[in-house]
């Protein structure tokens, strides 16, 4: 029912069915069109199947909502439309049978009638692609850790000042006990939110944003919120939280459609379903077909499909592995509460978005209104993690699937970078210097050095090492008590020893013998020191000096 009713409202908004709405409404009803569809029935039915045993019509509480929606890699034919509630458009059966809908969960709203829905950690996979068109891989590190951000910090060349405010906002990672340090195809697979964030500090909010805008992401309706700057719109809301958190509502057919270009070569096509017309004298009548344009470059959408395949095979999105052996790339998303589910991912053949949640606001106990959670629901928060698995397995039985093409080296392996000589510069010079190499600085206090008090004494990792892009380097401040051993010890005698070291503030020399006997430090020569020549240490510890003291010396 509801994909009849997206083919009849395609075919009414299609310019070659007429110049106003009123003569394409005549045509339509008029013509004699043979219409055929894109629909495969098989598909549609395993759809139909898996989402009657996961998710009533309607349940008590909640308006409970689930759509699913397929489309053909490489050319946006619409293969599955699926949702939970049975179609009508008659007032009577609407107003008495909430089992029942004449909206459209799968589409924008022009063709069927939904505002669409949050998309949350989905979207994640576009701040993904932006990652590697820009160069980096998915092996650097990156903080992951919960925290408060500066706005200052997140890049925005299309806002004024060149940067996205200069404020603050905090956030914090689903799962607490994530914390520290990790490499970007673990957040990924983990969907941890730290992770997007510092990945998007490194890169321009604006070129985002227009990445998604070339992956066809919009709004299935327009803002309706005044002090937003996209009021009236479909574009979506060039923030932080987007990146990480898919704020936007958004139809299922259009999150298909972009999980199609990762797995298709960076191709993304408008979703059709229709693949031909004829008219009554079985000639041809043309109509709006799809239209595909290239999202990303073949190179970054390997890259992205690279790691959303670790999705499905070590991370959060396992339920999107293959029975049959197709490789999958898949993303879970879950809003605020739980108010939404989704699973979205593709085969080389097939993209699918699955979506369980909240319809629309219902009353809640305090008498206002508002959209409830799914968590209490039974499996309802769940159910997304069999319908998607249903329709991709019968998609995979039918038309199979290949390897996805090789990532490239530059957006898998790790990007190394050495670690700069910081020691004797101020610990904030030191940390922009390290911040600006793309290291996670933390500071490790005060250590024993020589360097001037305050003054950053050391690092670790020491400078000169070559380590991961993202990785931590703790600077260590001096607090001025210590000096250096002095050279010239080694070959000295015990005595002439001692006195270099008592020269250089060191009090406390011992004598040791290499192999037994008695030290004699006026005889016997040094063949090592602790600590060595070279090494700080401060001027009341001791240094011990090891002699020969088994050789004869005249």
């Amino acid at each position: 029912g509801h994909f009849c009713d997206y083919v009849q409202r395609y075919i009414k908004q299609d310019p070659n069915f007429g110049e106003t709405a009123a003569e394409r409404e005549f045509n339509f009803s008029r013509g004699g069109y043979q219409i055929y569809t894109t629909i495969d029935l098989d598909m549609q039915a395993a759809g139909n199947e898996a989402t009657r045993n996961n998710v009533p019509a309607a349940m008590d509480g909640i308006d409970v909502g689930s759509a699913s929606s397929s489309v053909e890699v490489g050319t946006g034919r619409v293969l599955t439309m699926v949702q939970n509630k049975p179609f009508s458009n008659v007032p009577e059966v609407l107003e008495s049978d909430p089992g029942y809908s004449a909206i459209n969960y799968n589409t924008d709203y022009d063709l069927g009638g939904s505002g669409g829905f949050q998309v949350g950690s989905t979207f994640k996979a576009v701040t993904l692609a932006e990652w590697i068109r820009t160069g980096h891989s998915v092996r650097d590190i990156v903080d992951v850790n919960s925290r408060t951000v500066q706005e200052s910090s997140i890049k925005a060349s299309c806002m004024p000042d060149g940067v996205y405010g200069f404020g603050s906002f905090p956030f914090t990672n689903d799962n607490e006990g994530t914390r520290g340090n990790q490499t970007v195809l673990t957040a990924m697979a983990k969907s941890i939110n730290g992770g997007l964030v510092s990945m998007q500090q490194k890169m321009d909010l604006c070129e985002t944003f227009d990445t998604a805008k070339k992956l066809g992401i919009h709004r299935a309706a327009n803002q309706t919120n005044e002090e937003l700057p996209t009021y009236g719109t479909q574009e979506l809301s060039m923030v932080p939280s987007n990146v990480y958190g898919g704020i936007d509502e958004i139809a299922p057919i259009t999150m298909a459609a972009a999980y199609a270009a990762f797995a298709g070569d960076g191709t993304v096509c408008t979703p059709v379903p229709i693949d031909s017309i004829t008219g009554p004298d079985g000639k041809e009548v043309p109509f709006t077909k799809s239209k595909c344009t290239e999202a990303l470059a073949p190179e970054v959408a390997a890259g992205v499909a690279y790691a959303l395949q670790y999705a499905v095979t070590n991370g959060l999105a396992d339920h999107a592995a293959s029975a049959y052996g197709t490789p999958h790339l898949a993303k879970t998303g879950t809003t605020d509460d739980v108010v939404d589910n989704w699973t979205v991912g593709a085969s080389t053949r097939v993209a699918t978005a699955t979506w369980v949640g909240n319809a629309g606001p219902v009353q809640l106990w305090d008498g206002s209104w508002g959209r409830v959670s799914t968590q209490g629901f039974g499996g309802l928060m769940y159910a997304d993690q069999s319908i998607w698995p249903a329709i991709m397995n019968t998609a995979d039985a039918k038309y199979g699937g290949d390897a996805f093409p090789e990532p490239s080296a530059a957006s898998v392996q790790q990007t190394m970078v050495a670690v700069p000589d910081v020691k004797g510069k101020a610990f904030d010079e030191a940390v922009s210097m390290l911040t600006q190499l793309g290291f996670n600085v933390s500071d490790g206090g005060e250590i024993d050095s020589s360097v001037a008090k305050g003054l950053v004494a050391a690092s670790d990792p020491a400078a000169g090492s070559s380590i991961g892009q993202g990785s931590g380097v703790t600077v260590y401040r001096s607090n001025g008590e210590a000096s250096p051993i002095p050279d010239g010890l080694v070959g000295a005698t015990g005595n002439a020893a001692k006195s270099t070291l008592n020269g250089a503030g060191f009090s406390n020399v011992d004598f040791t013998c290499e192999a037994g006997g008695k030290a004699d430090g006026k005889k016997h020569r040094v063949v090592a020191s602790n600590p060595e020549s070279g090494a700080e240490a401060r001027v009341t510890g001791t240094v011990t000096l090891t002699l020969d003291c088994g050789k004869n010396r005249d």
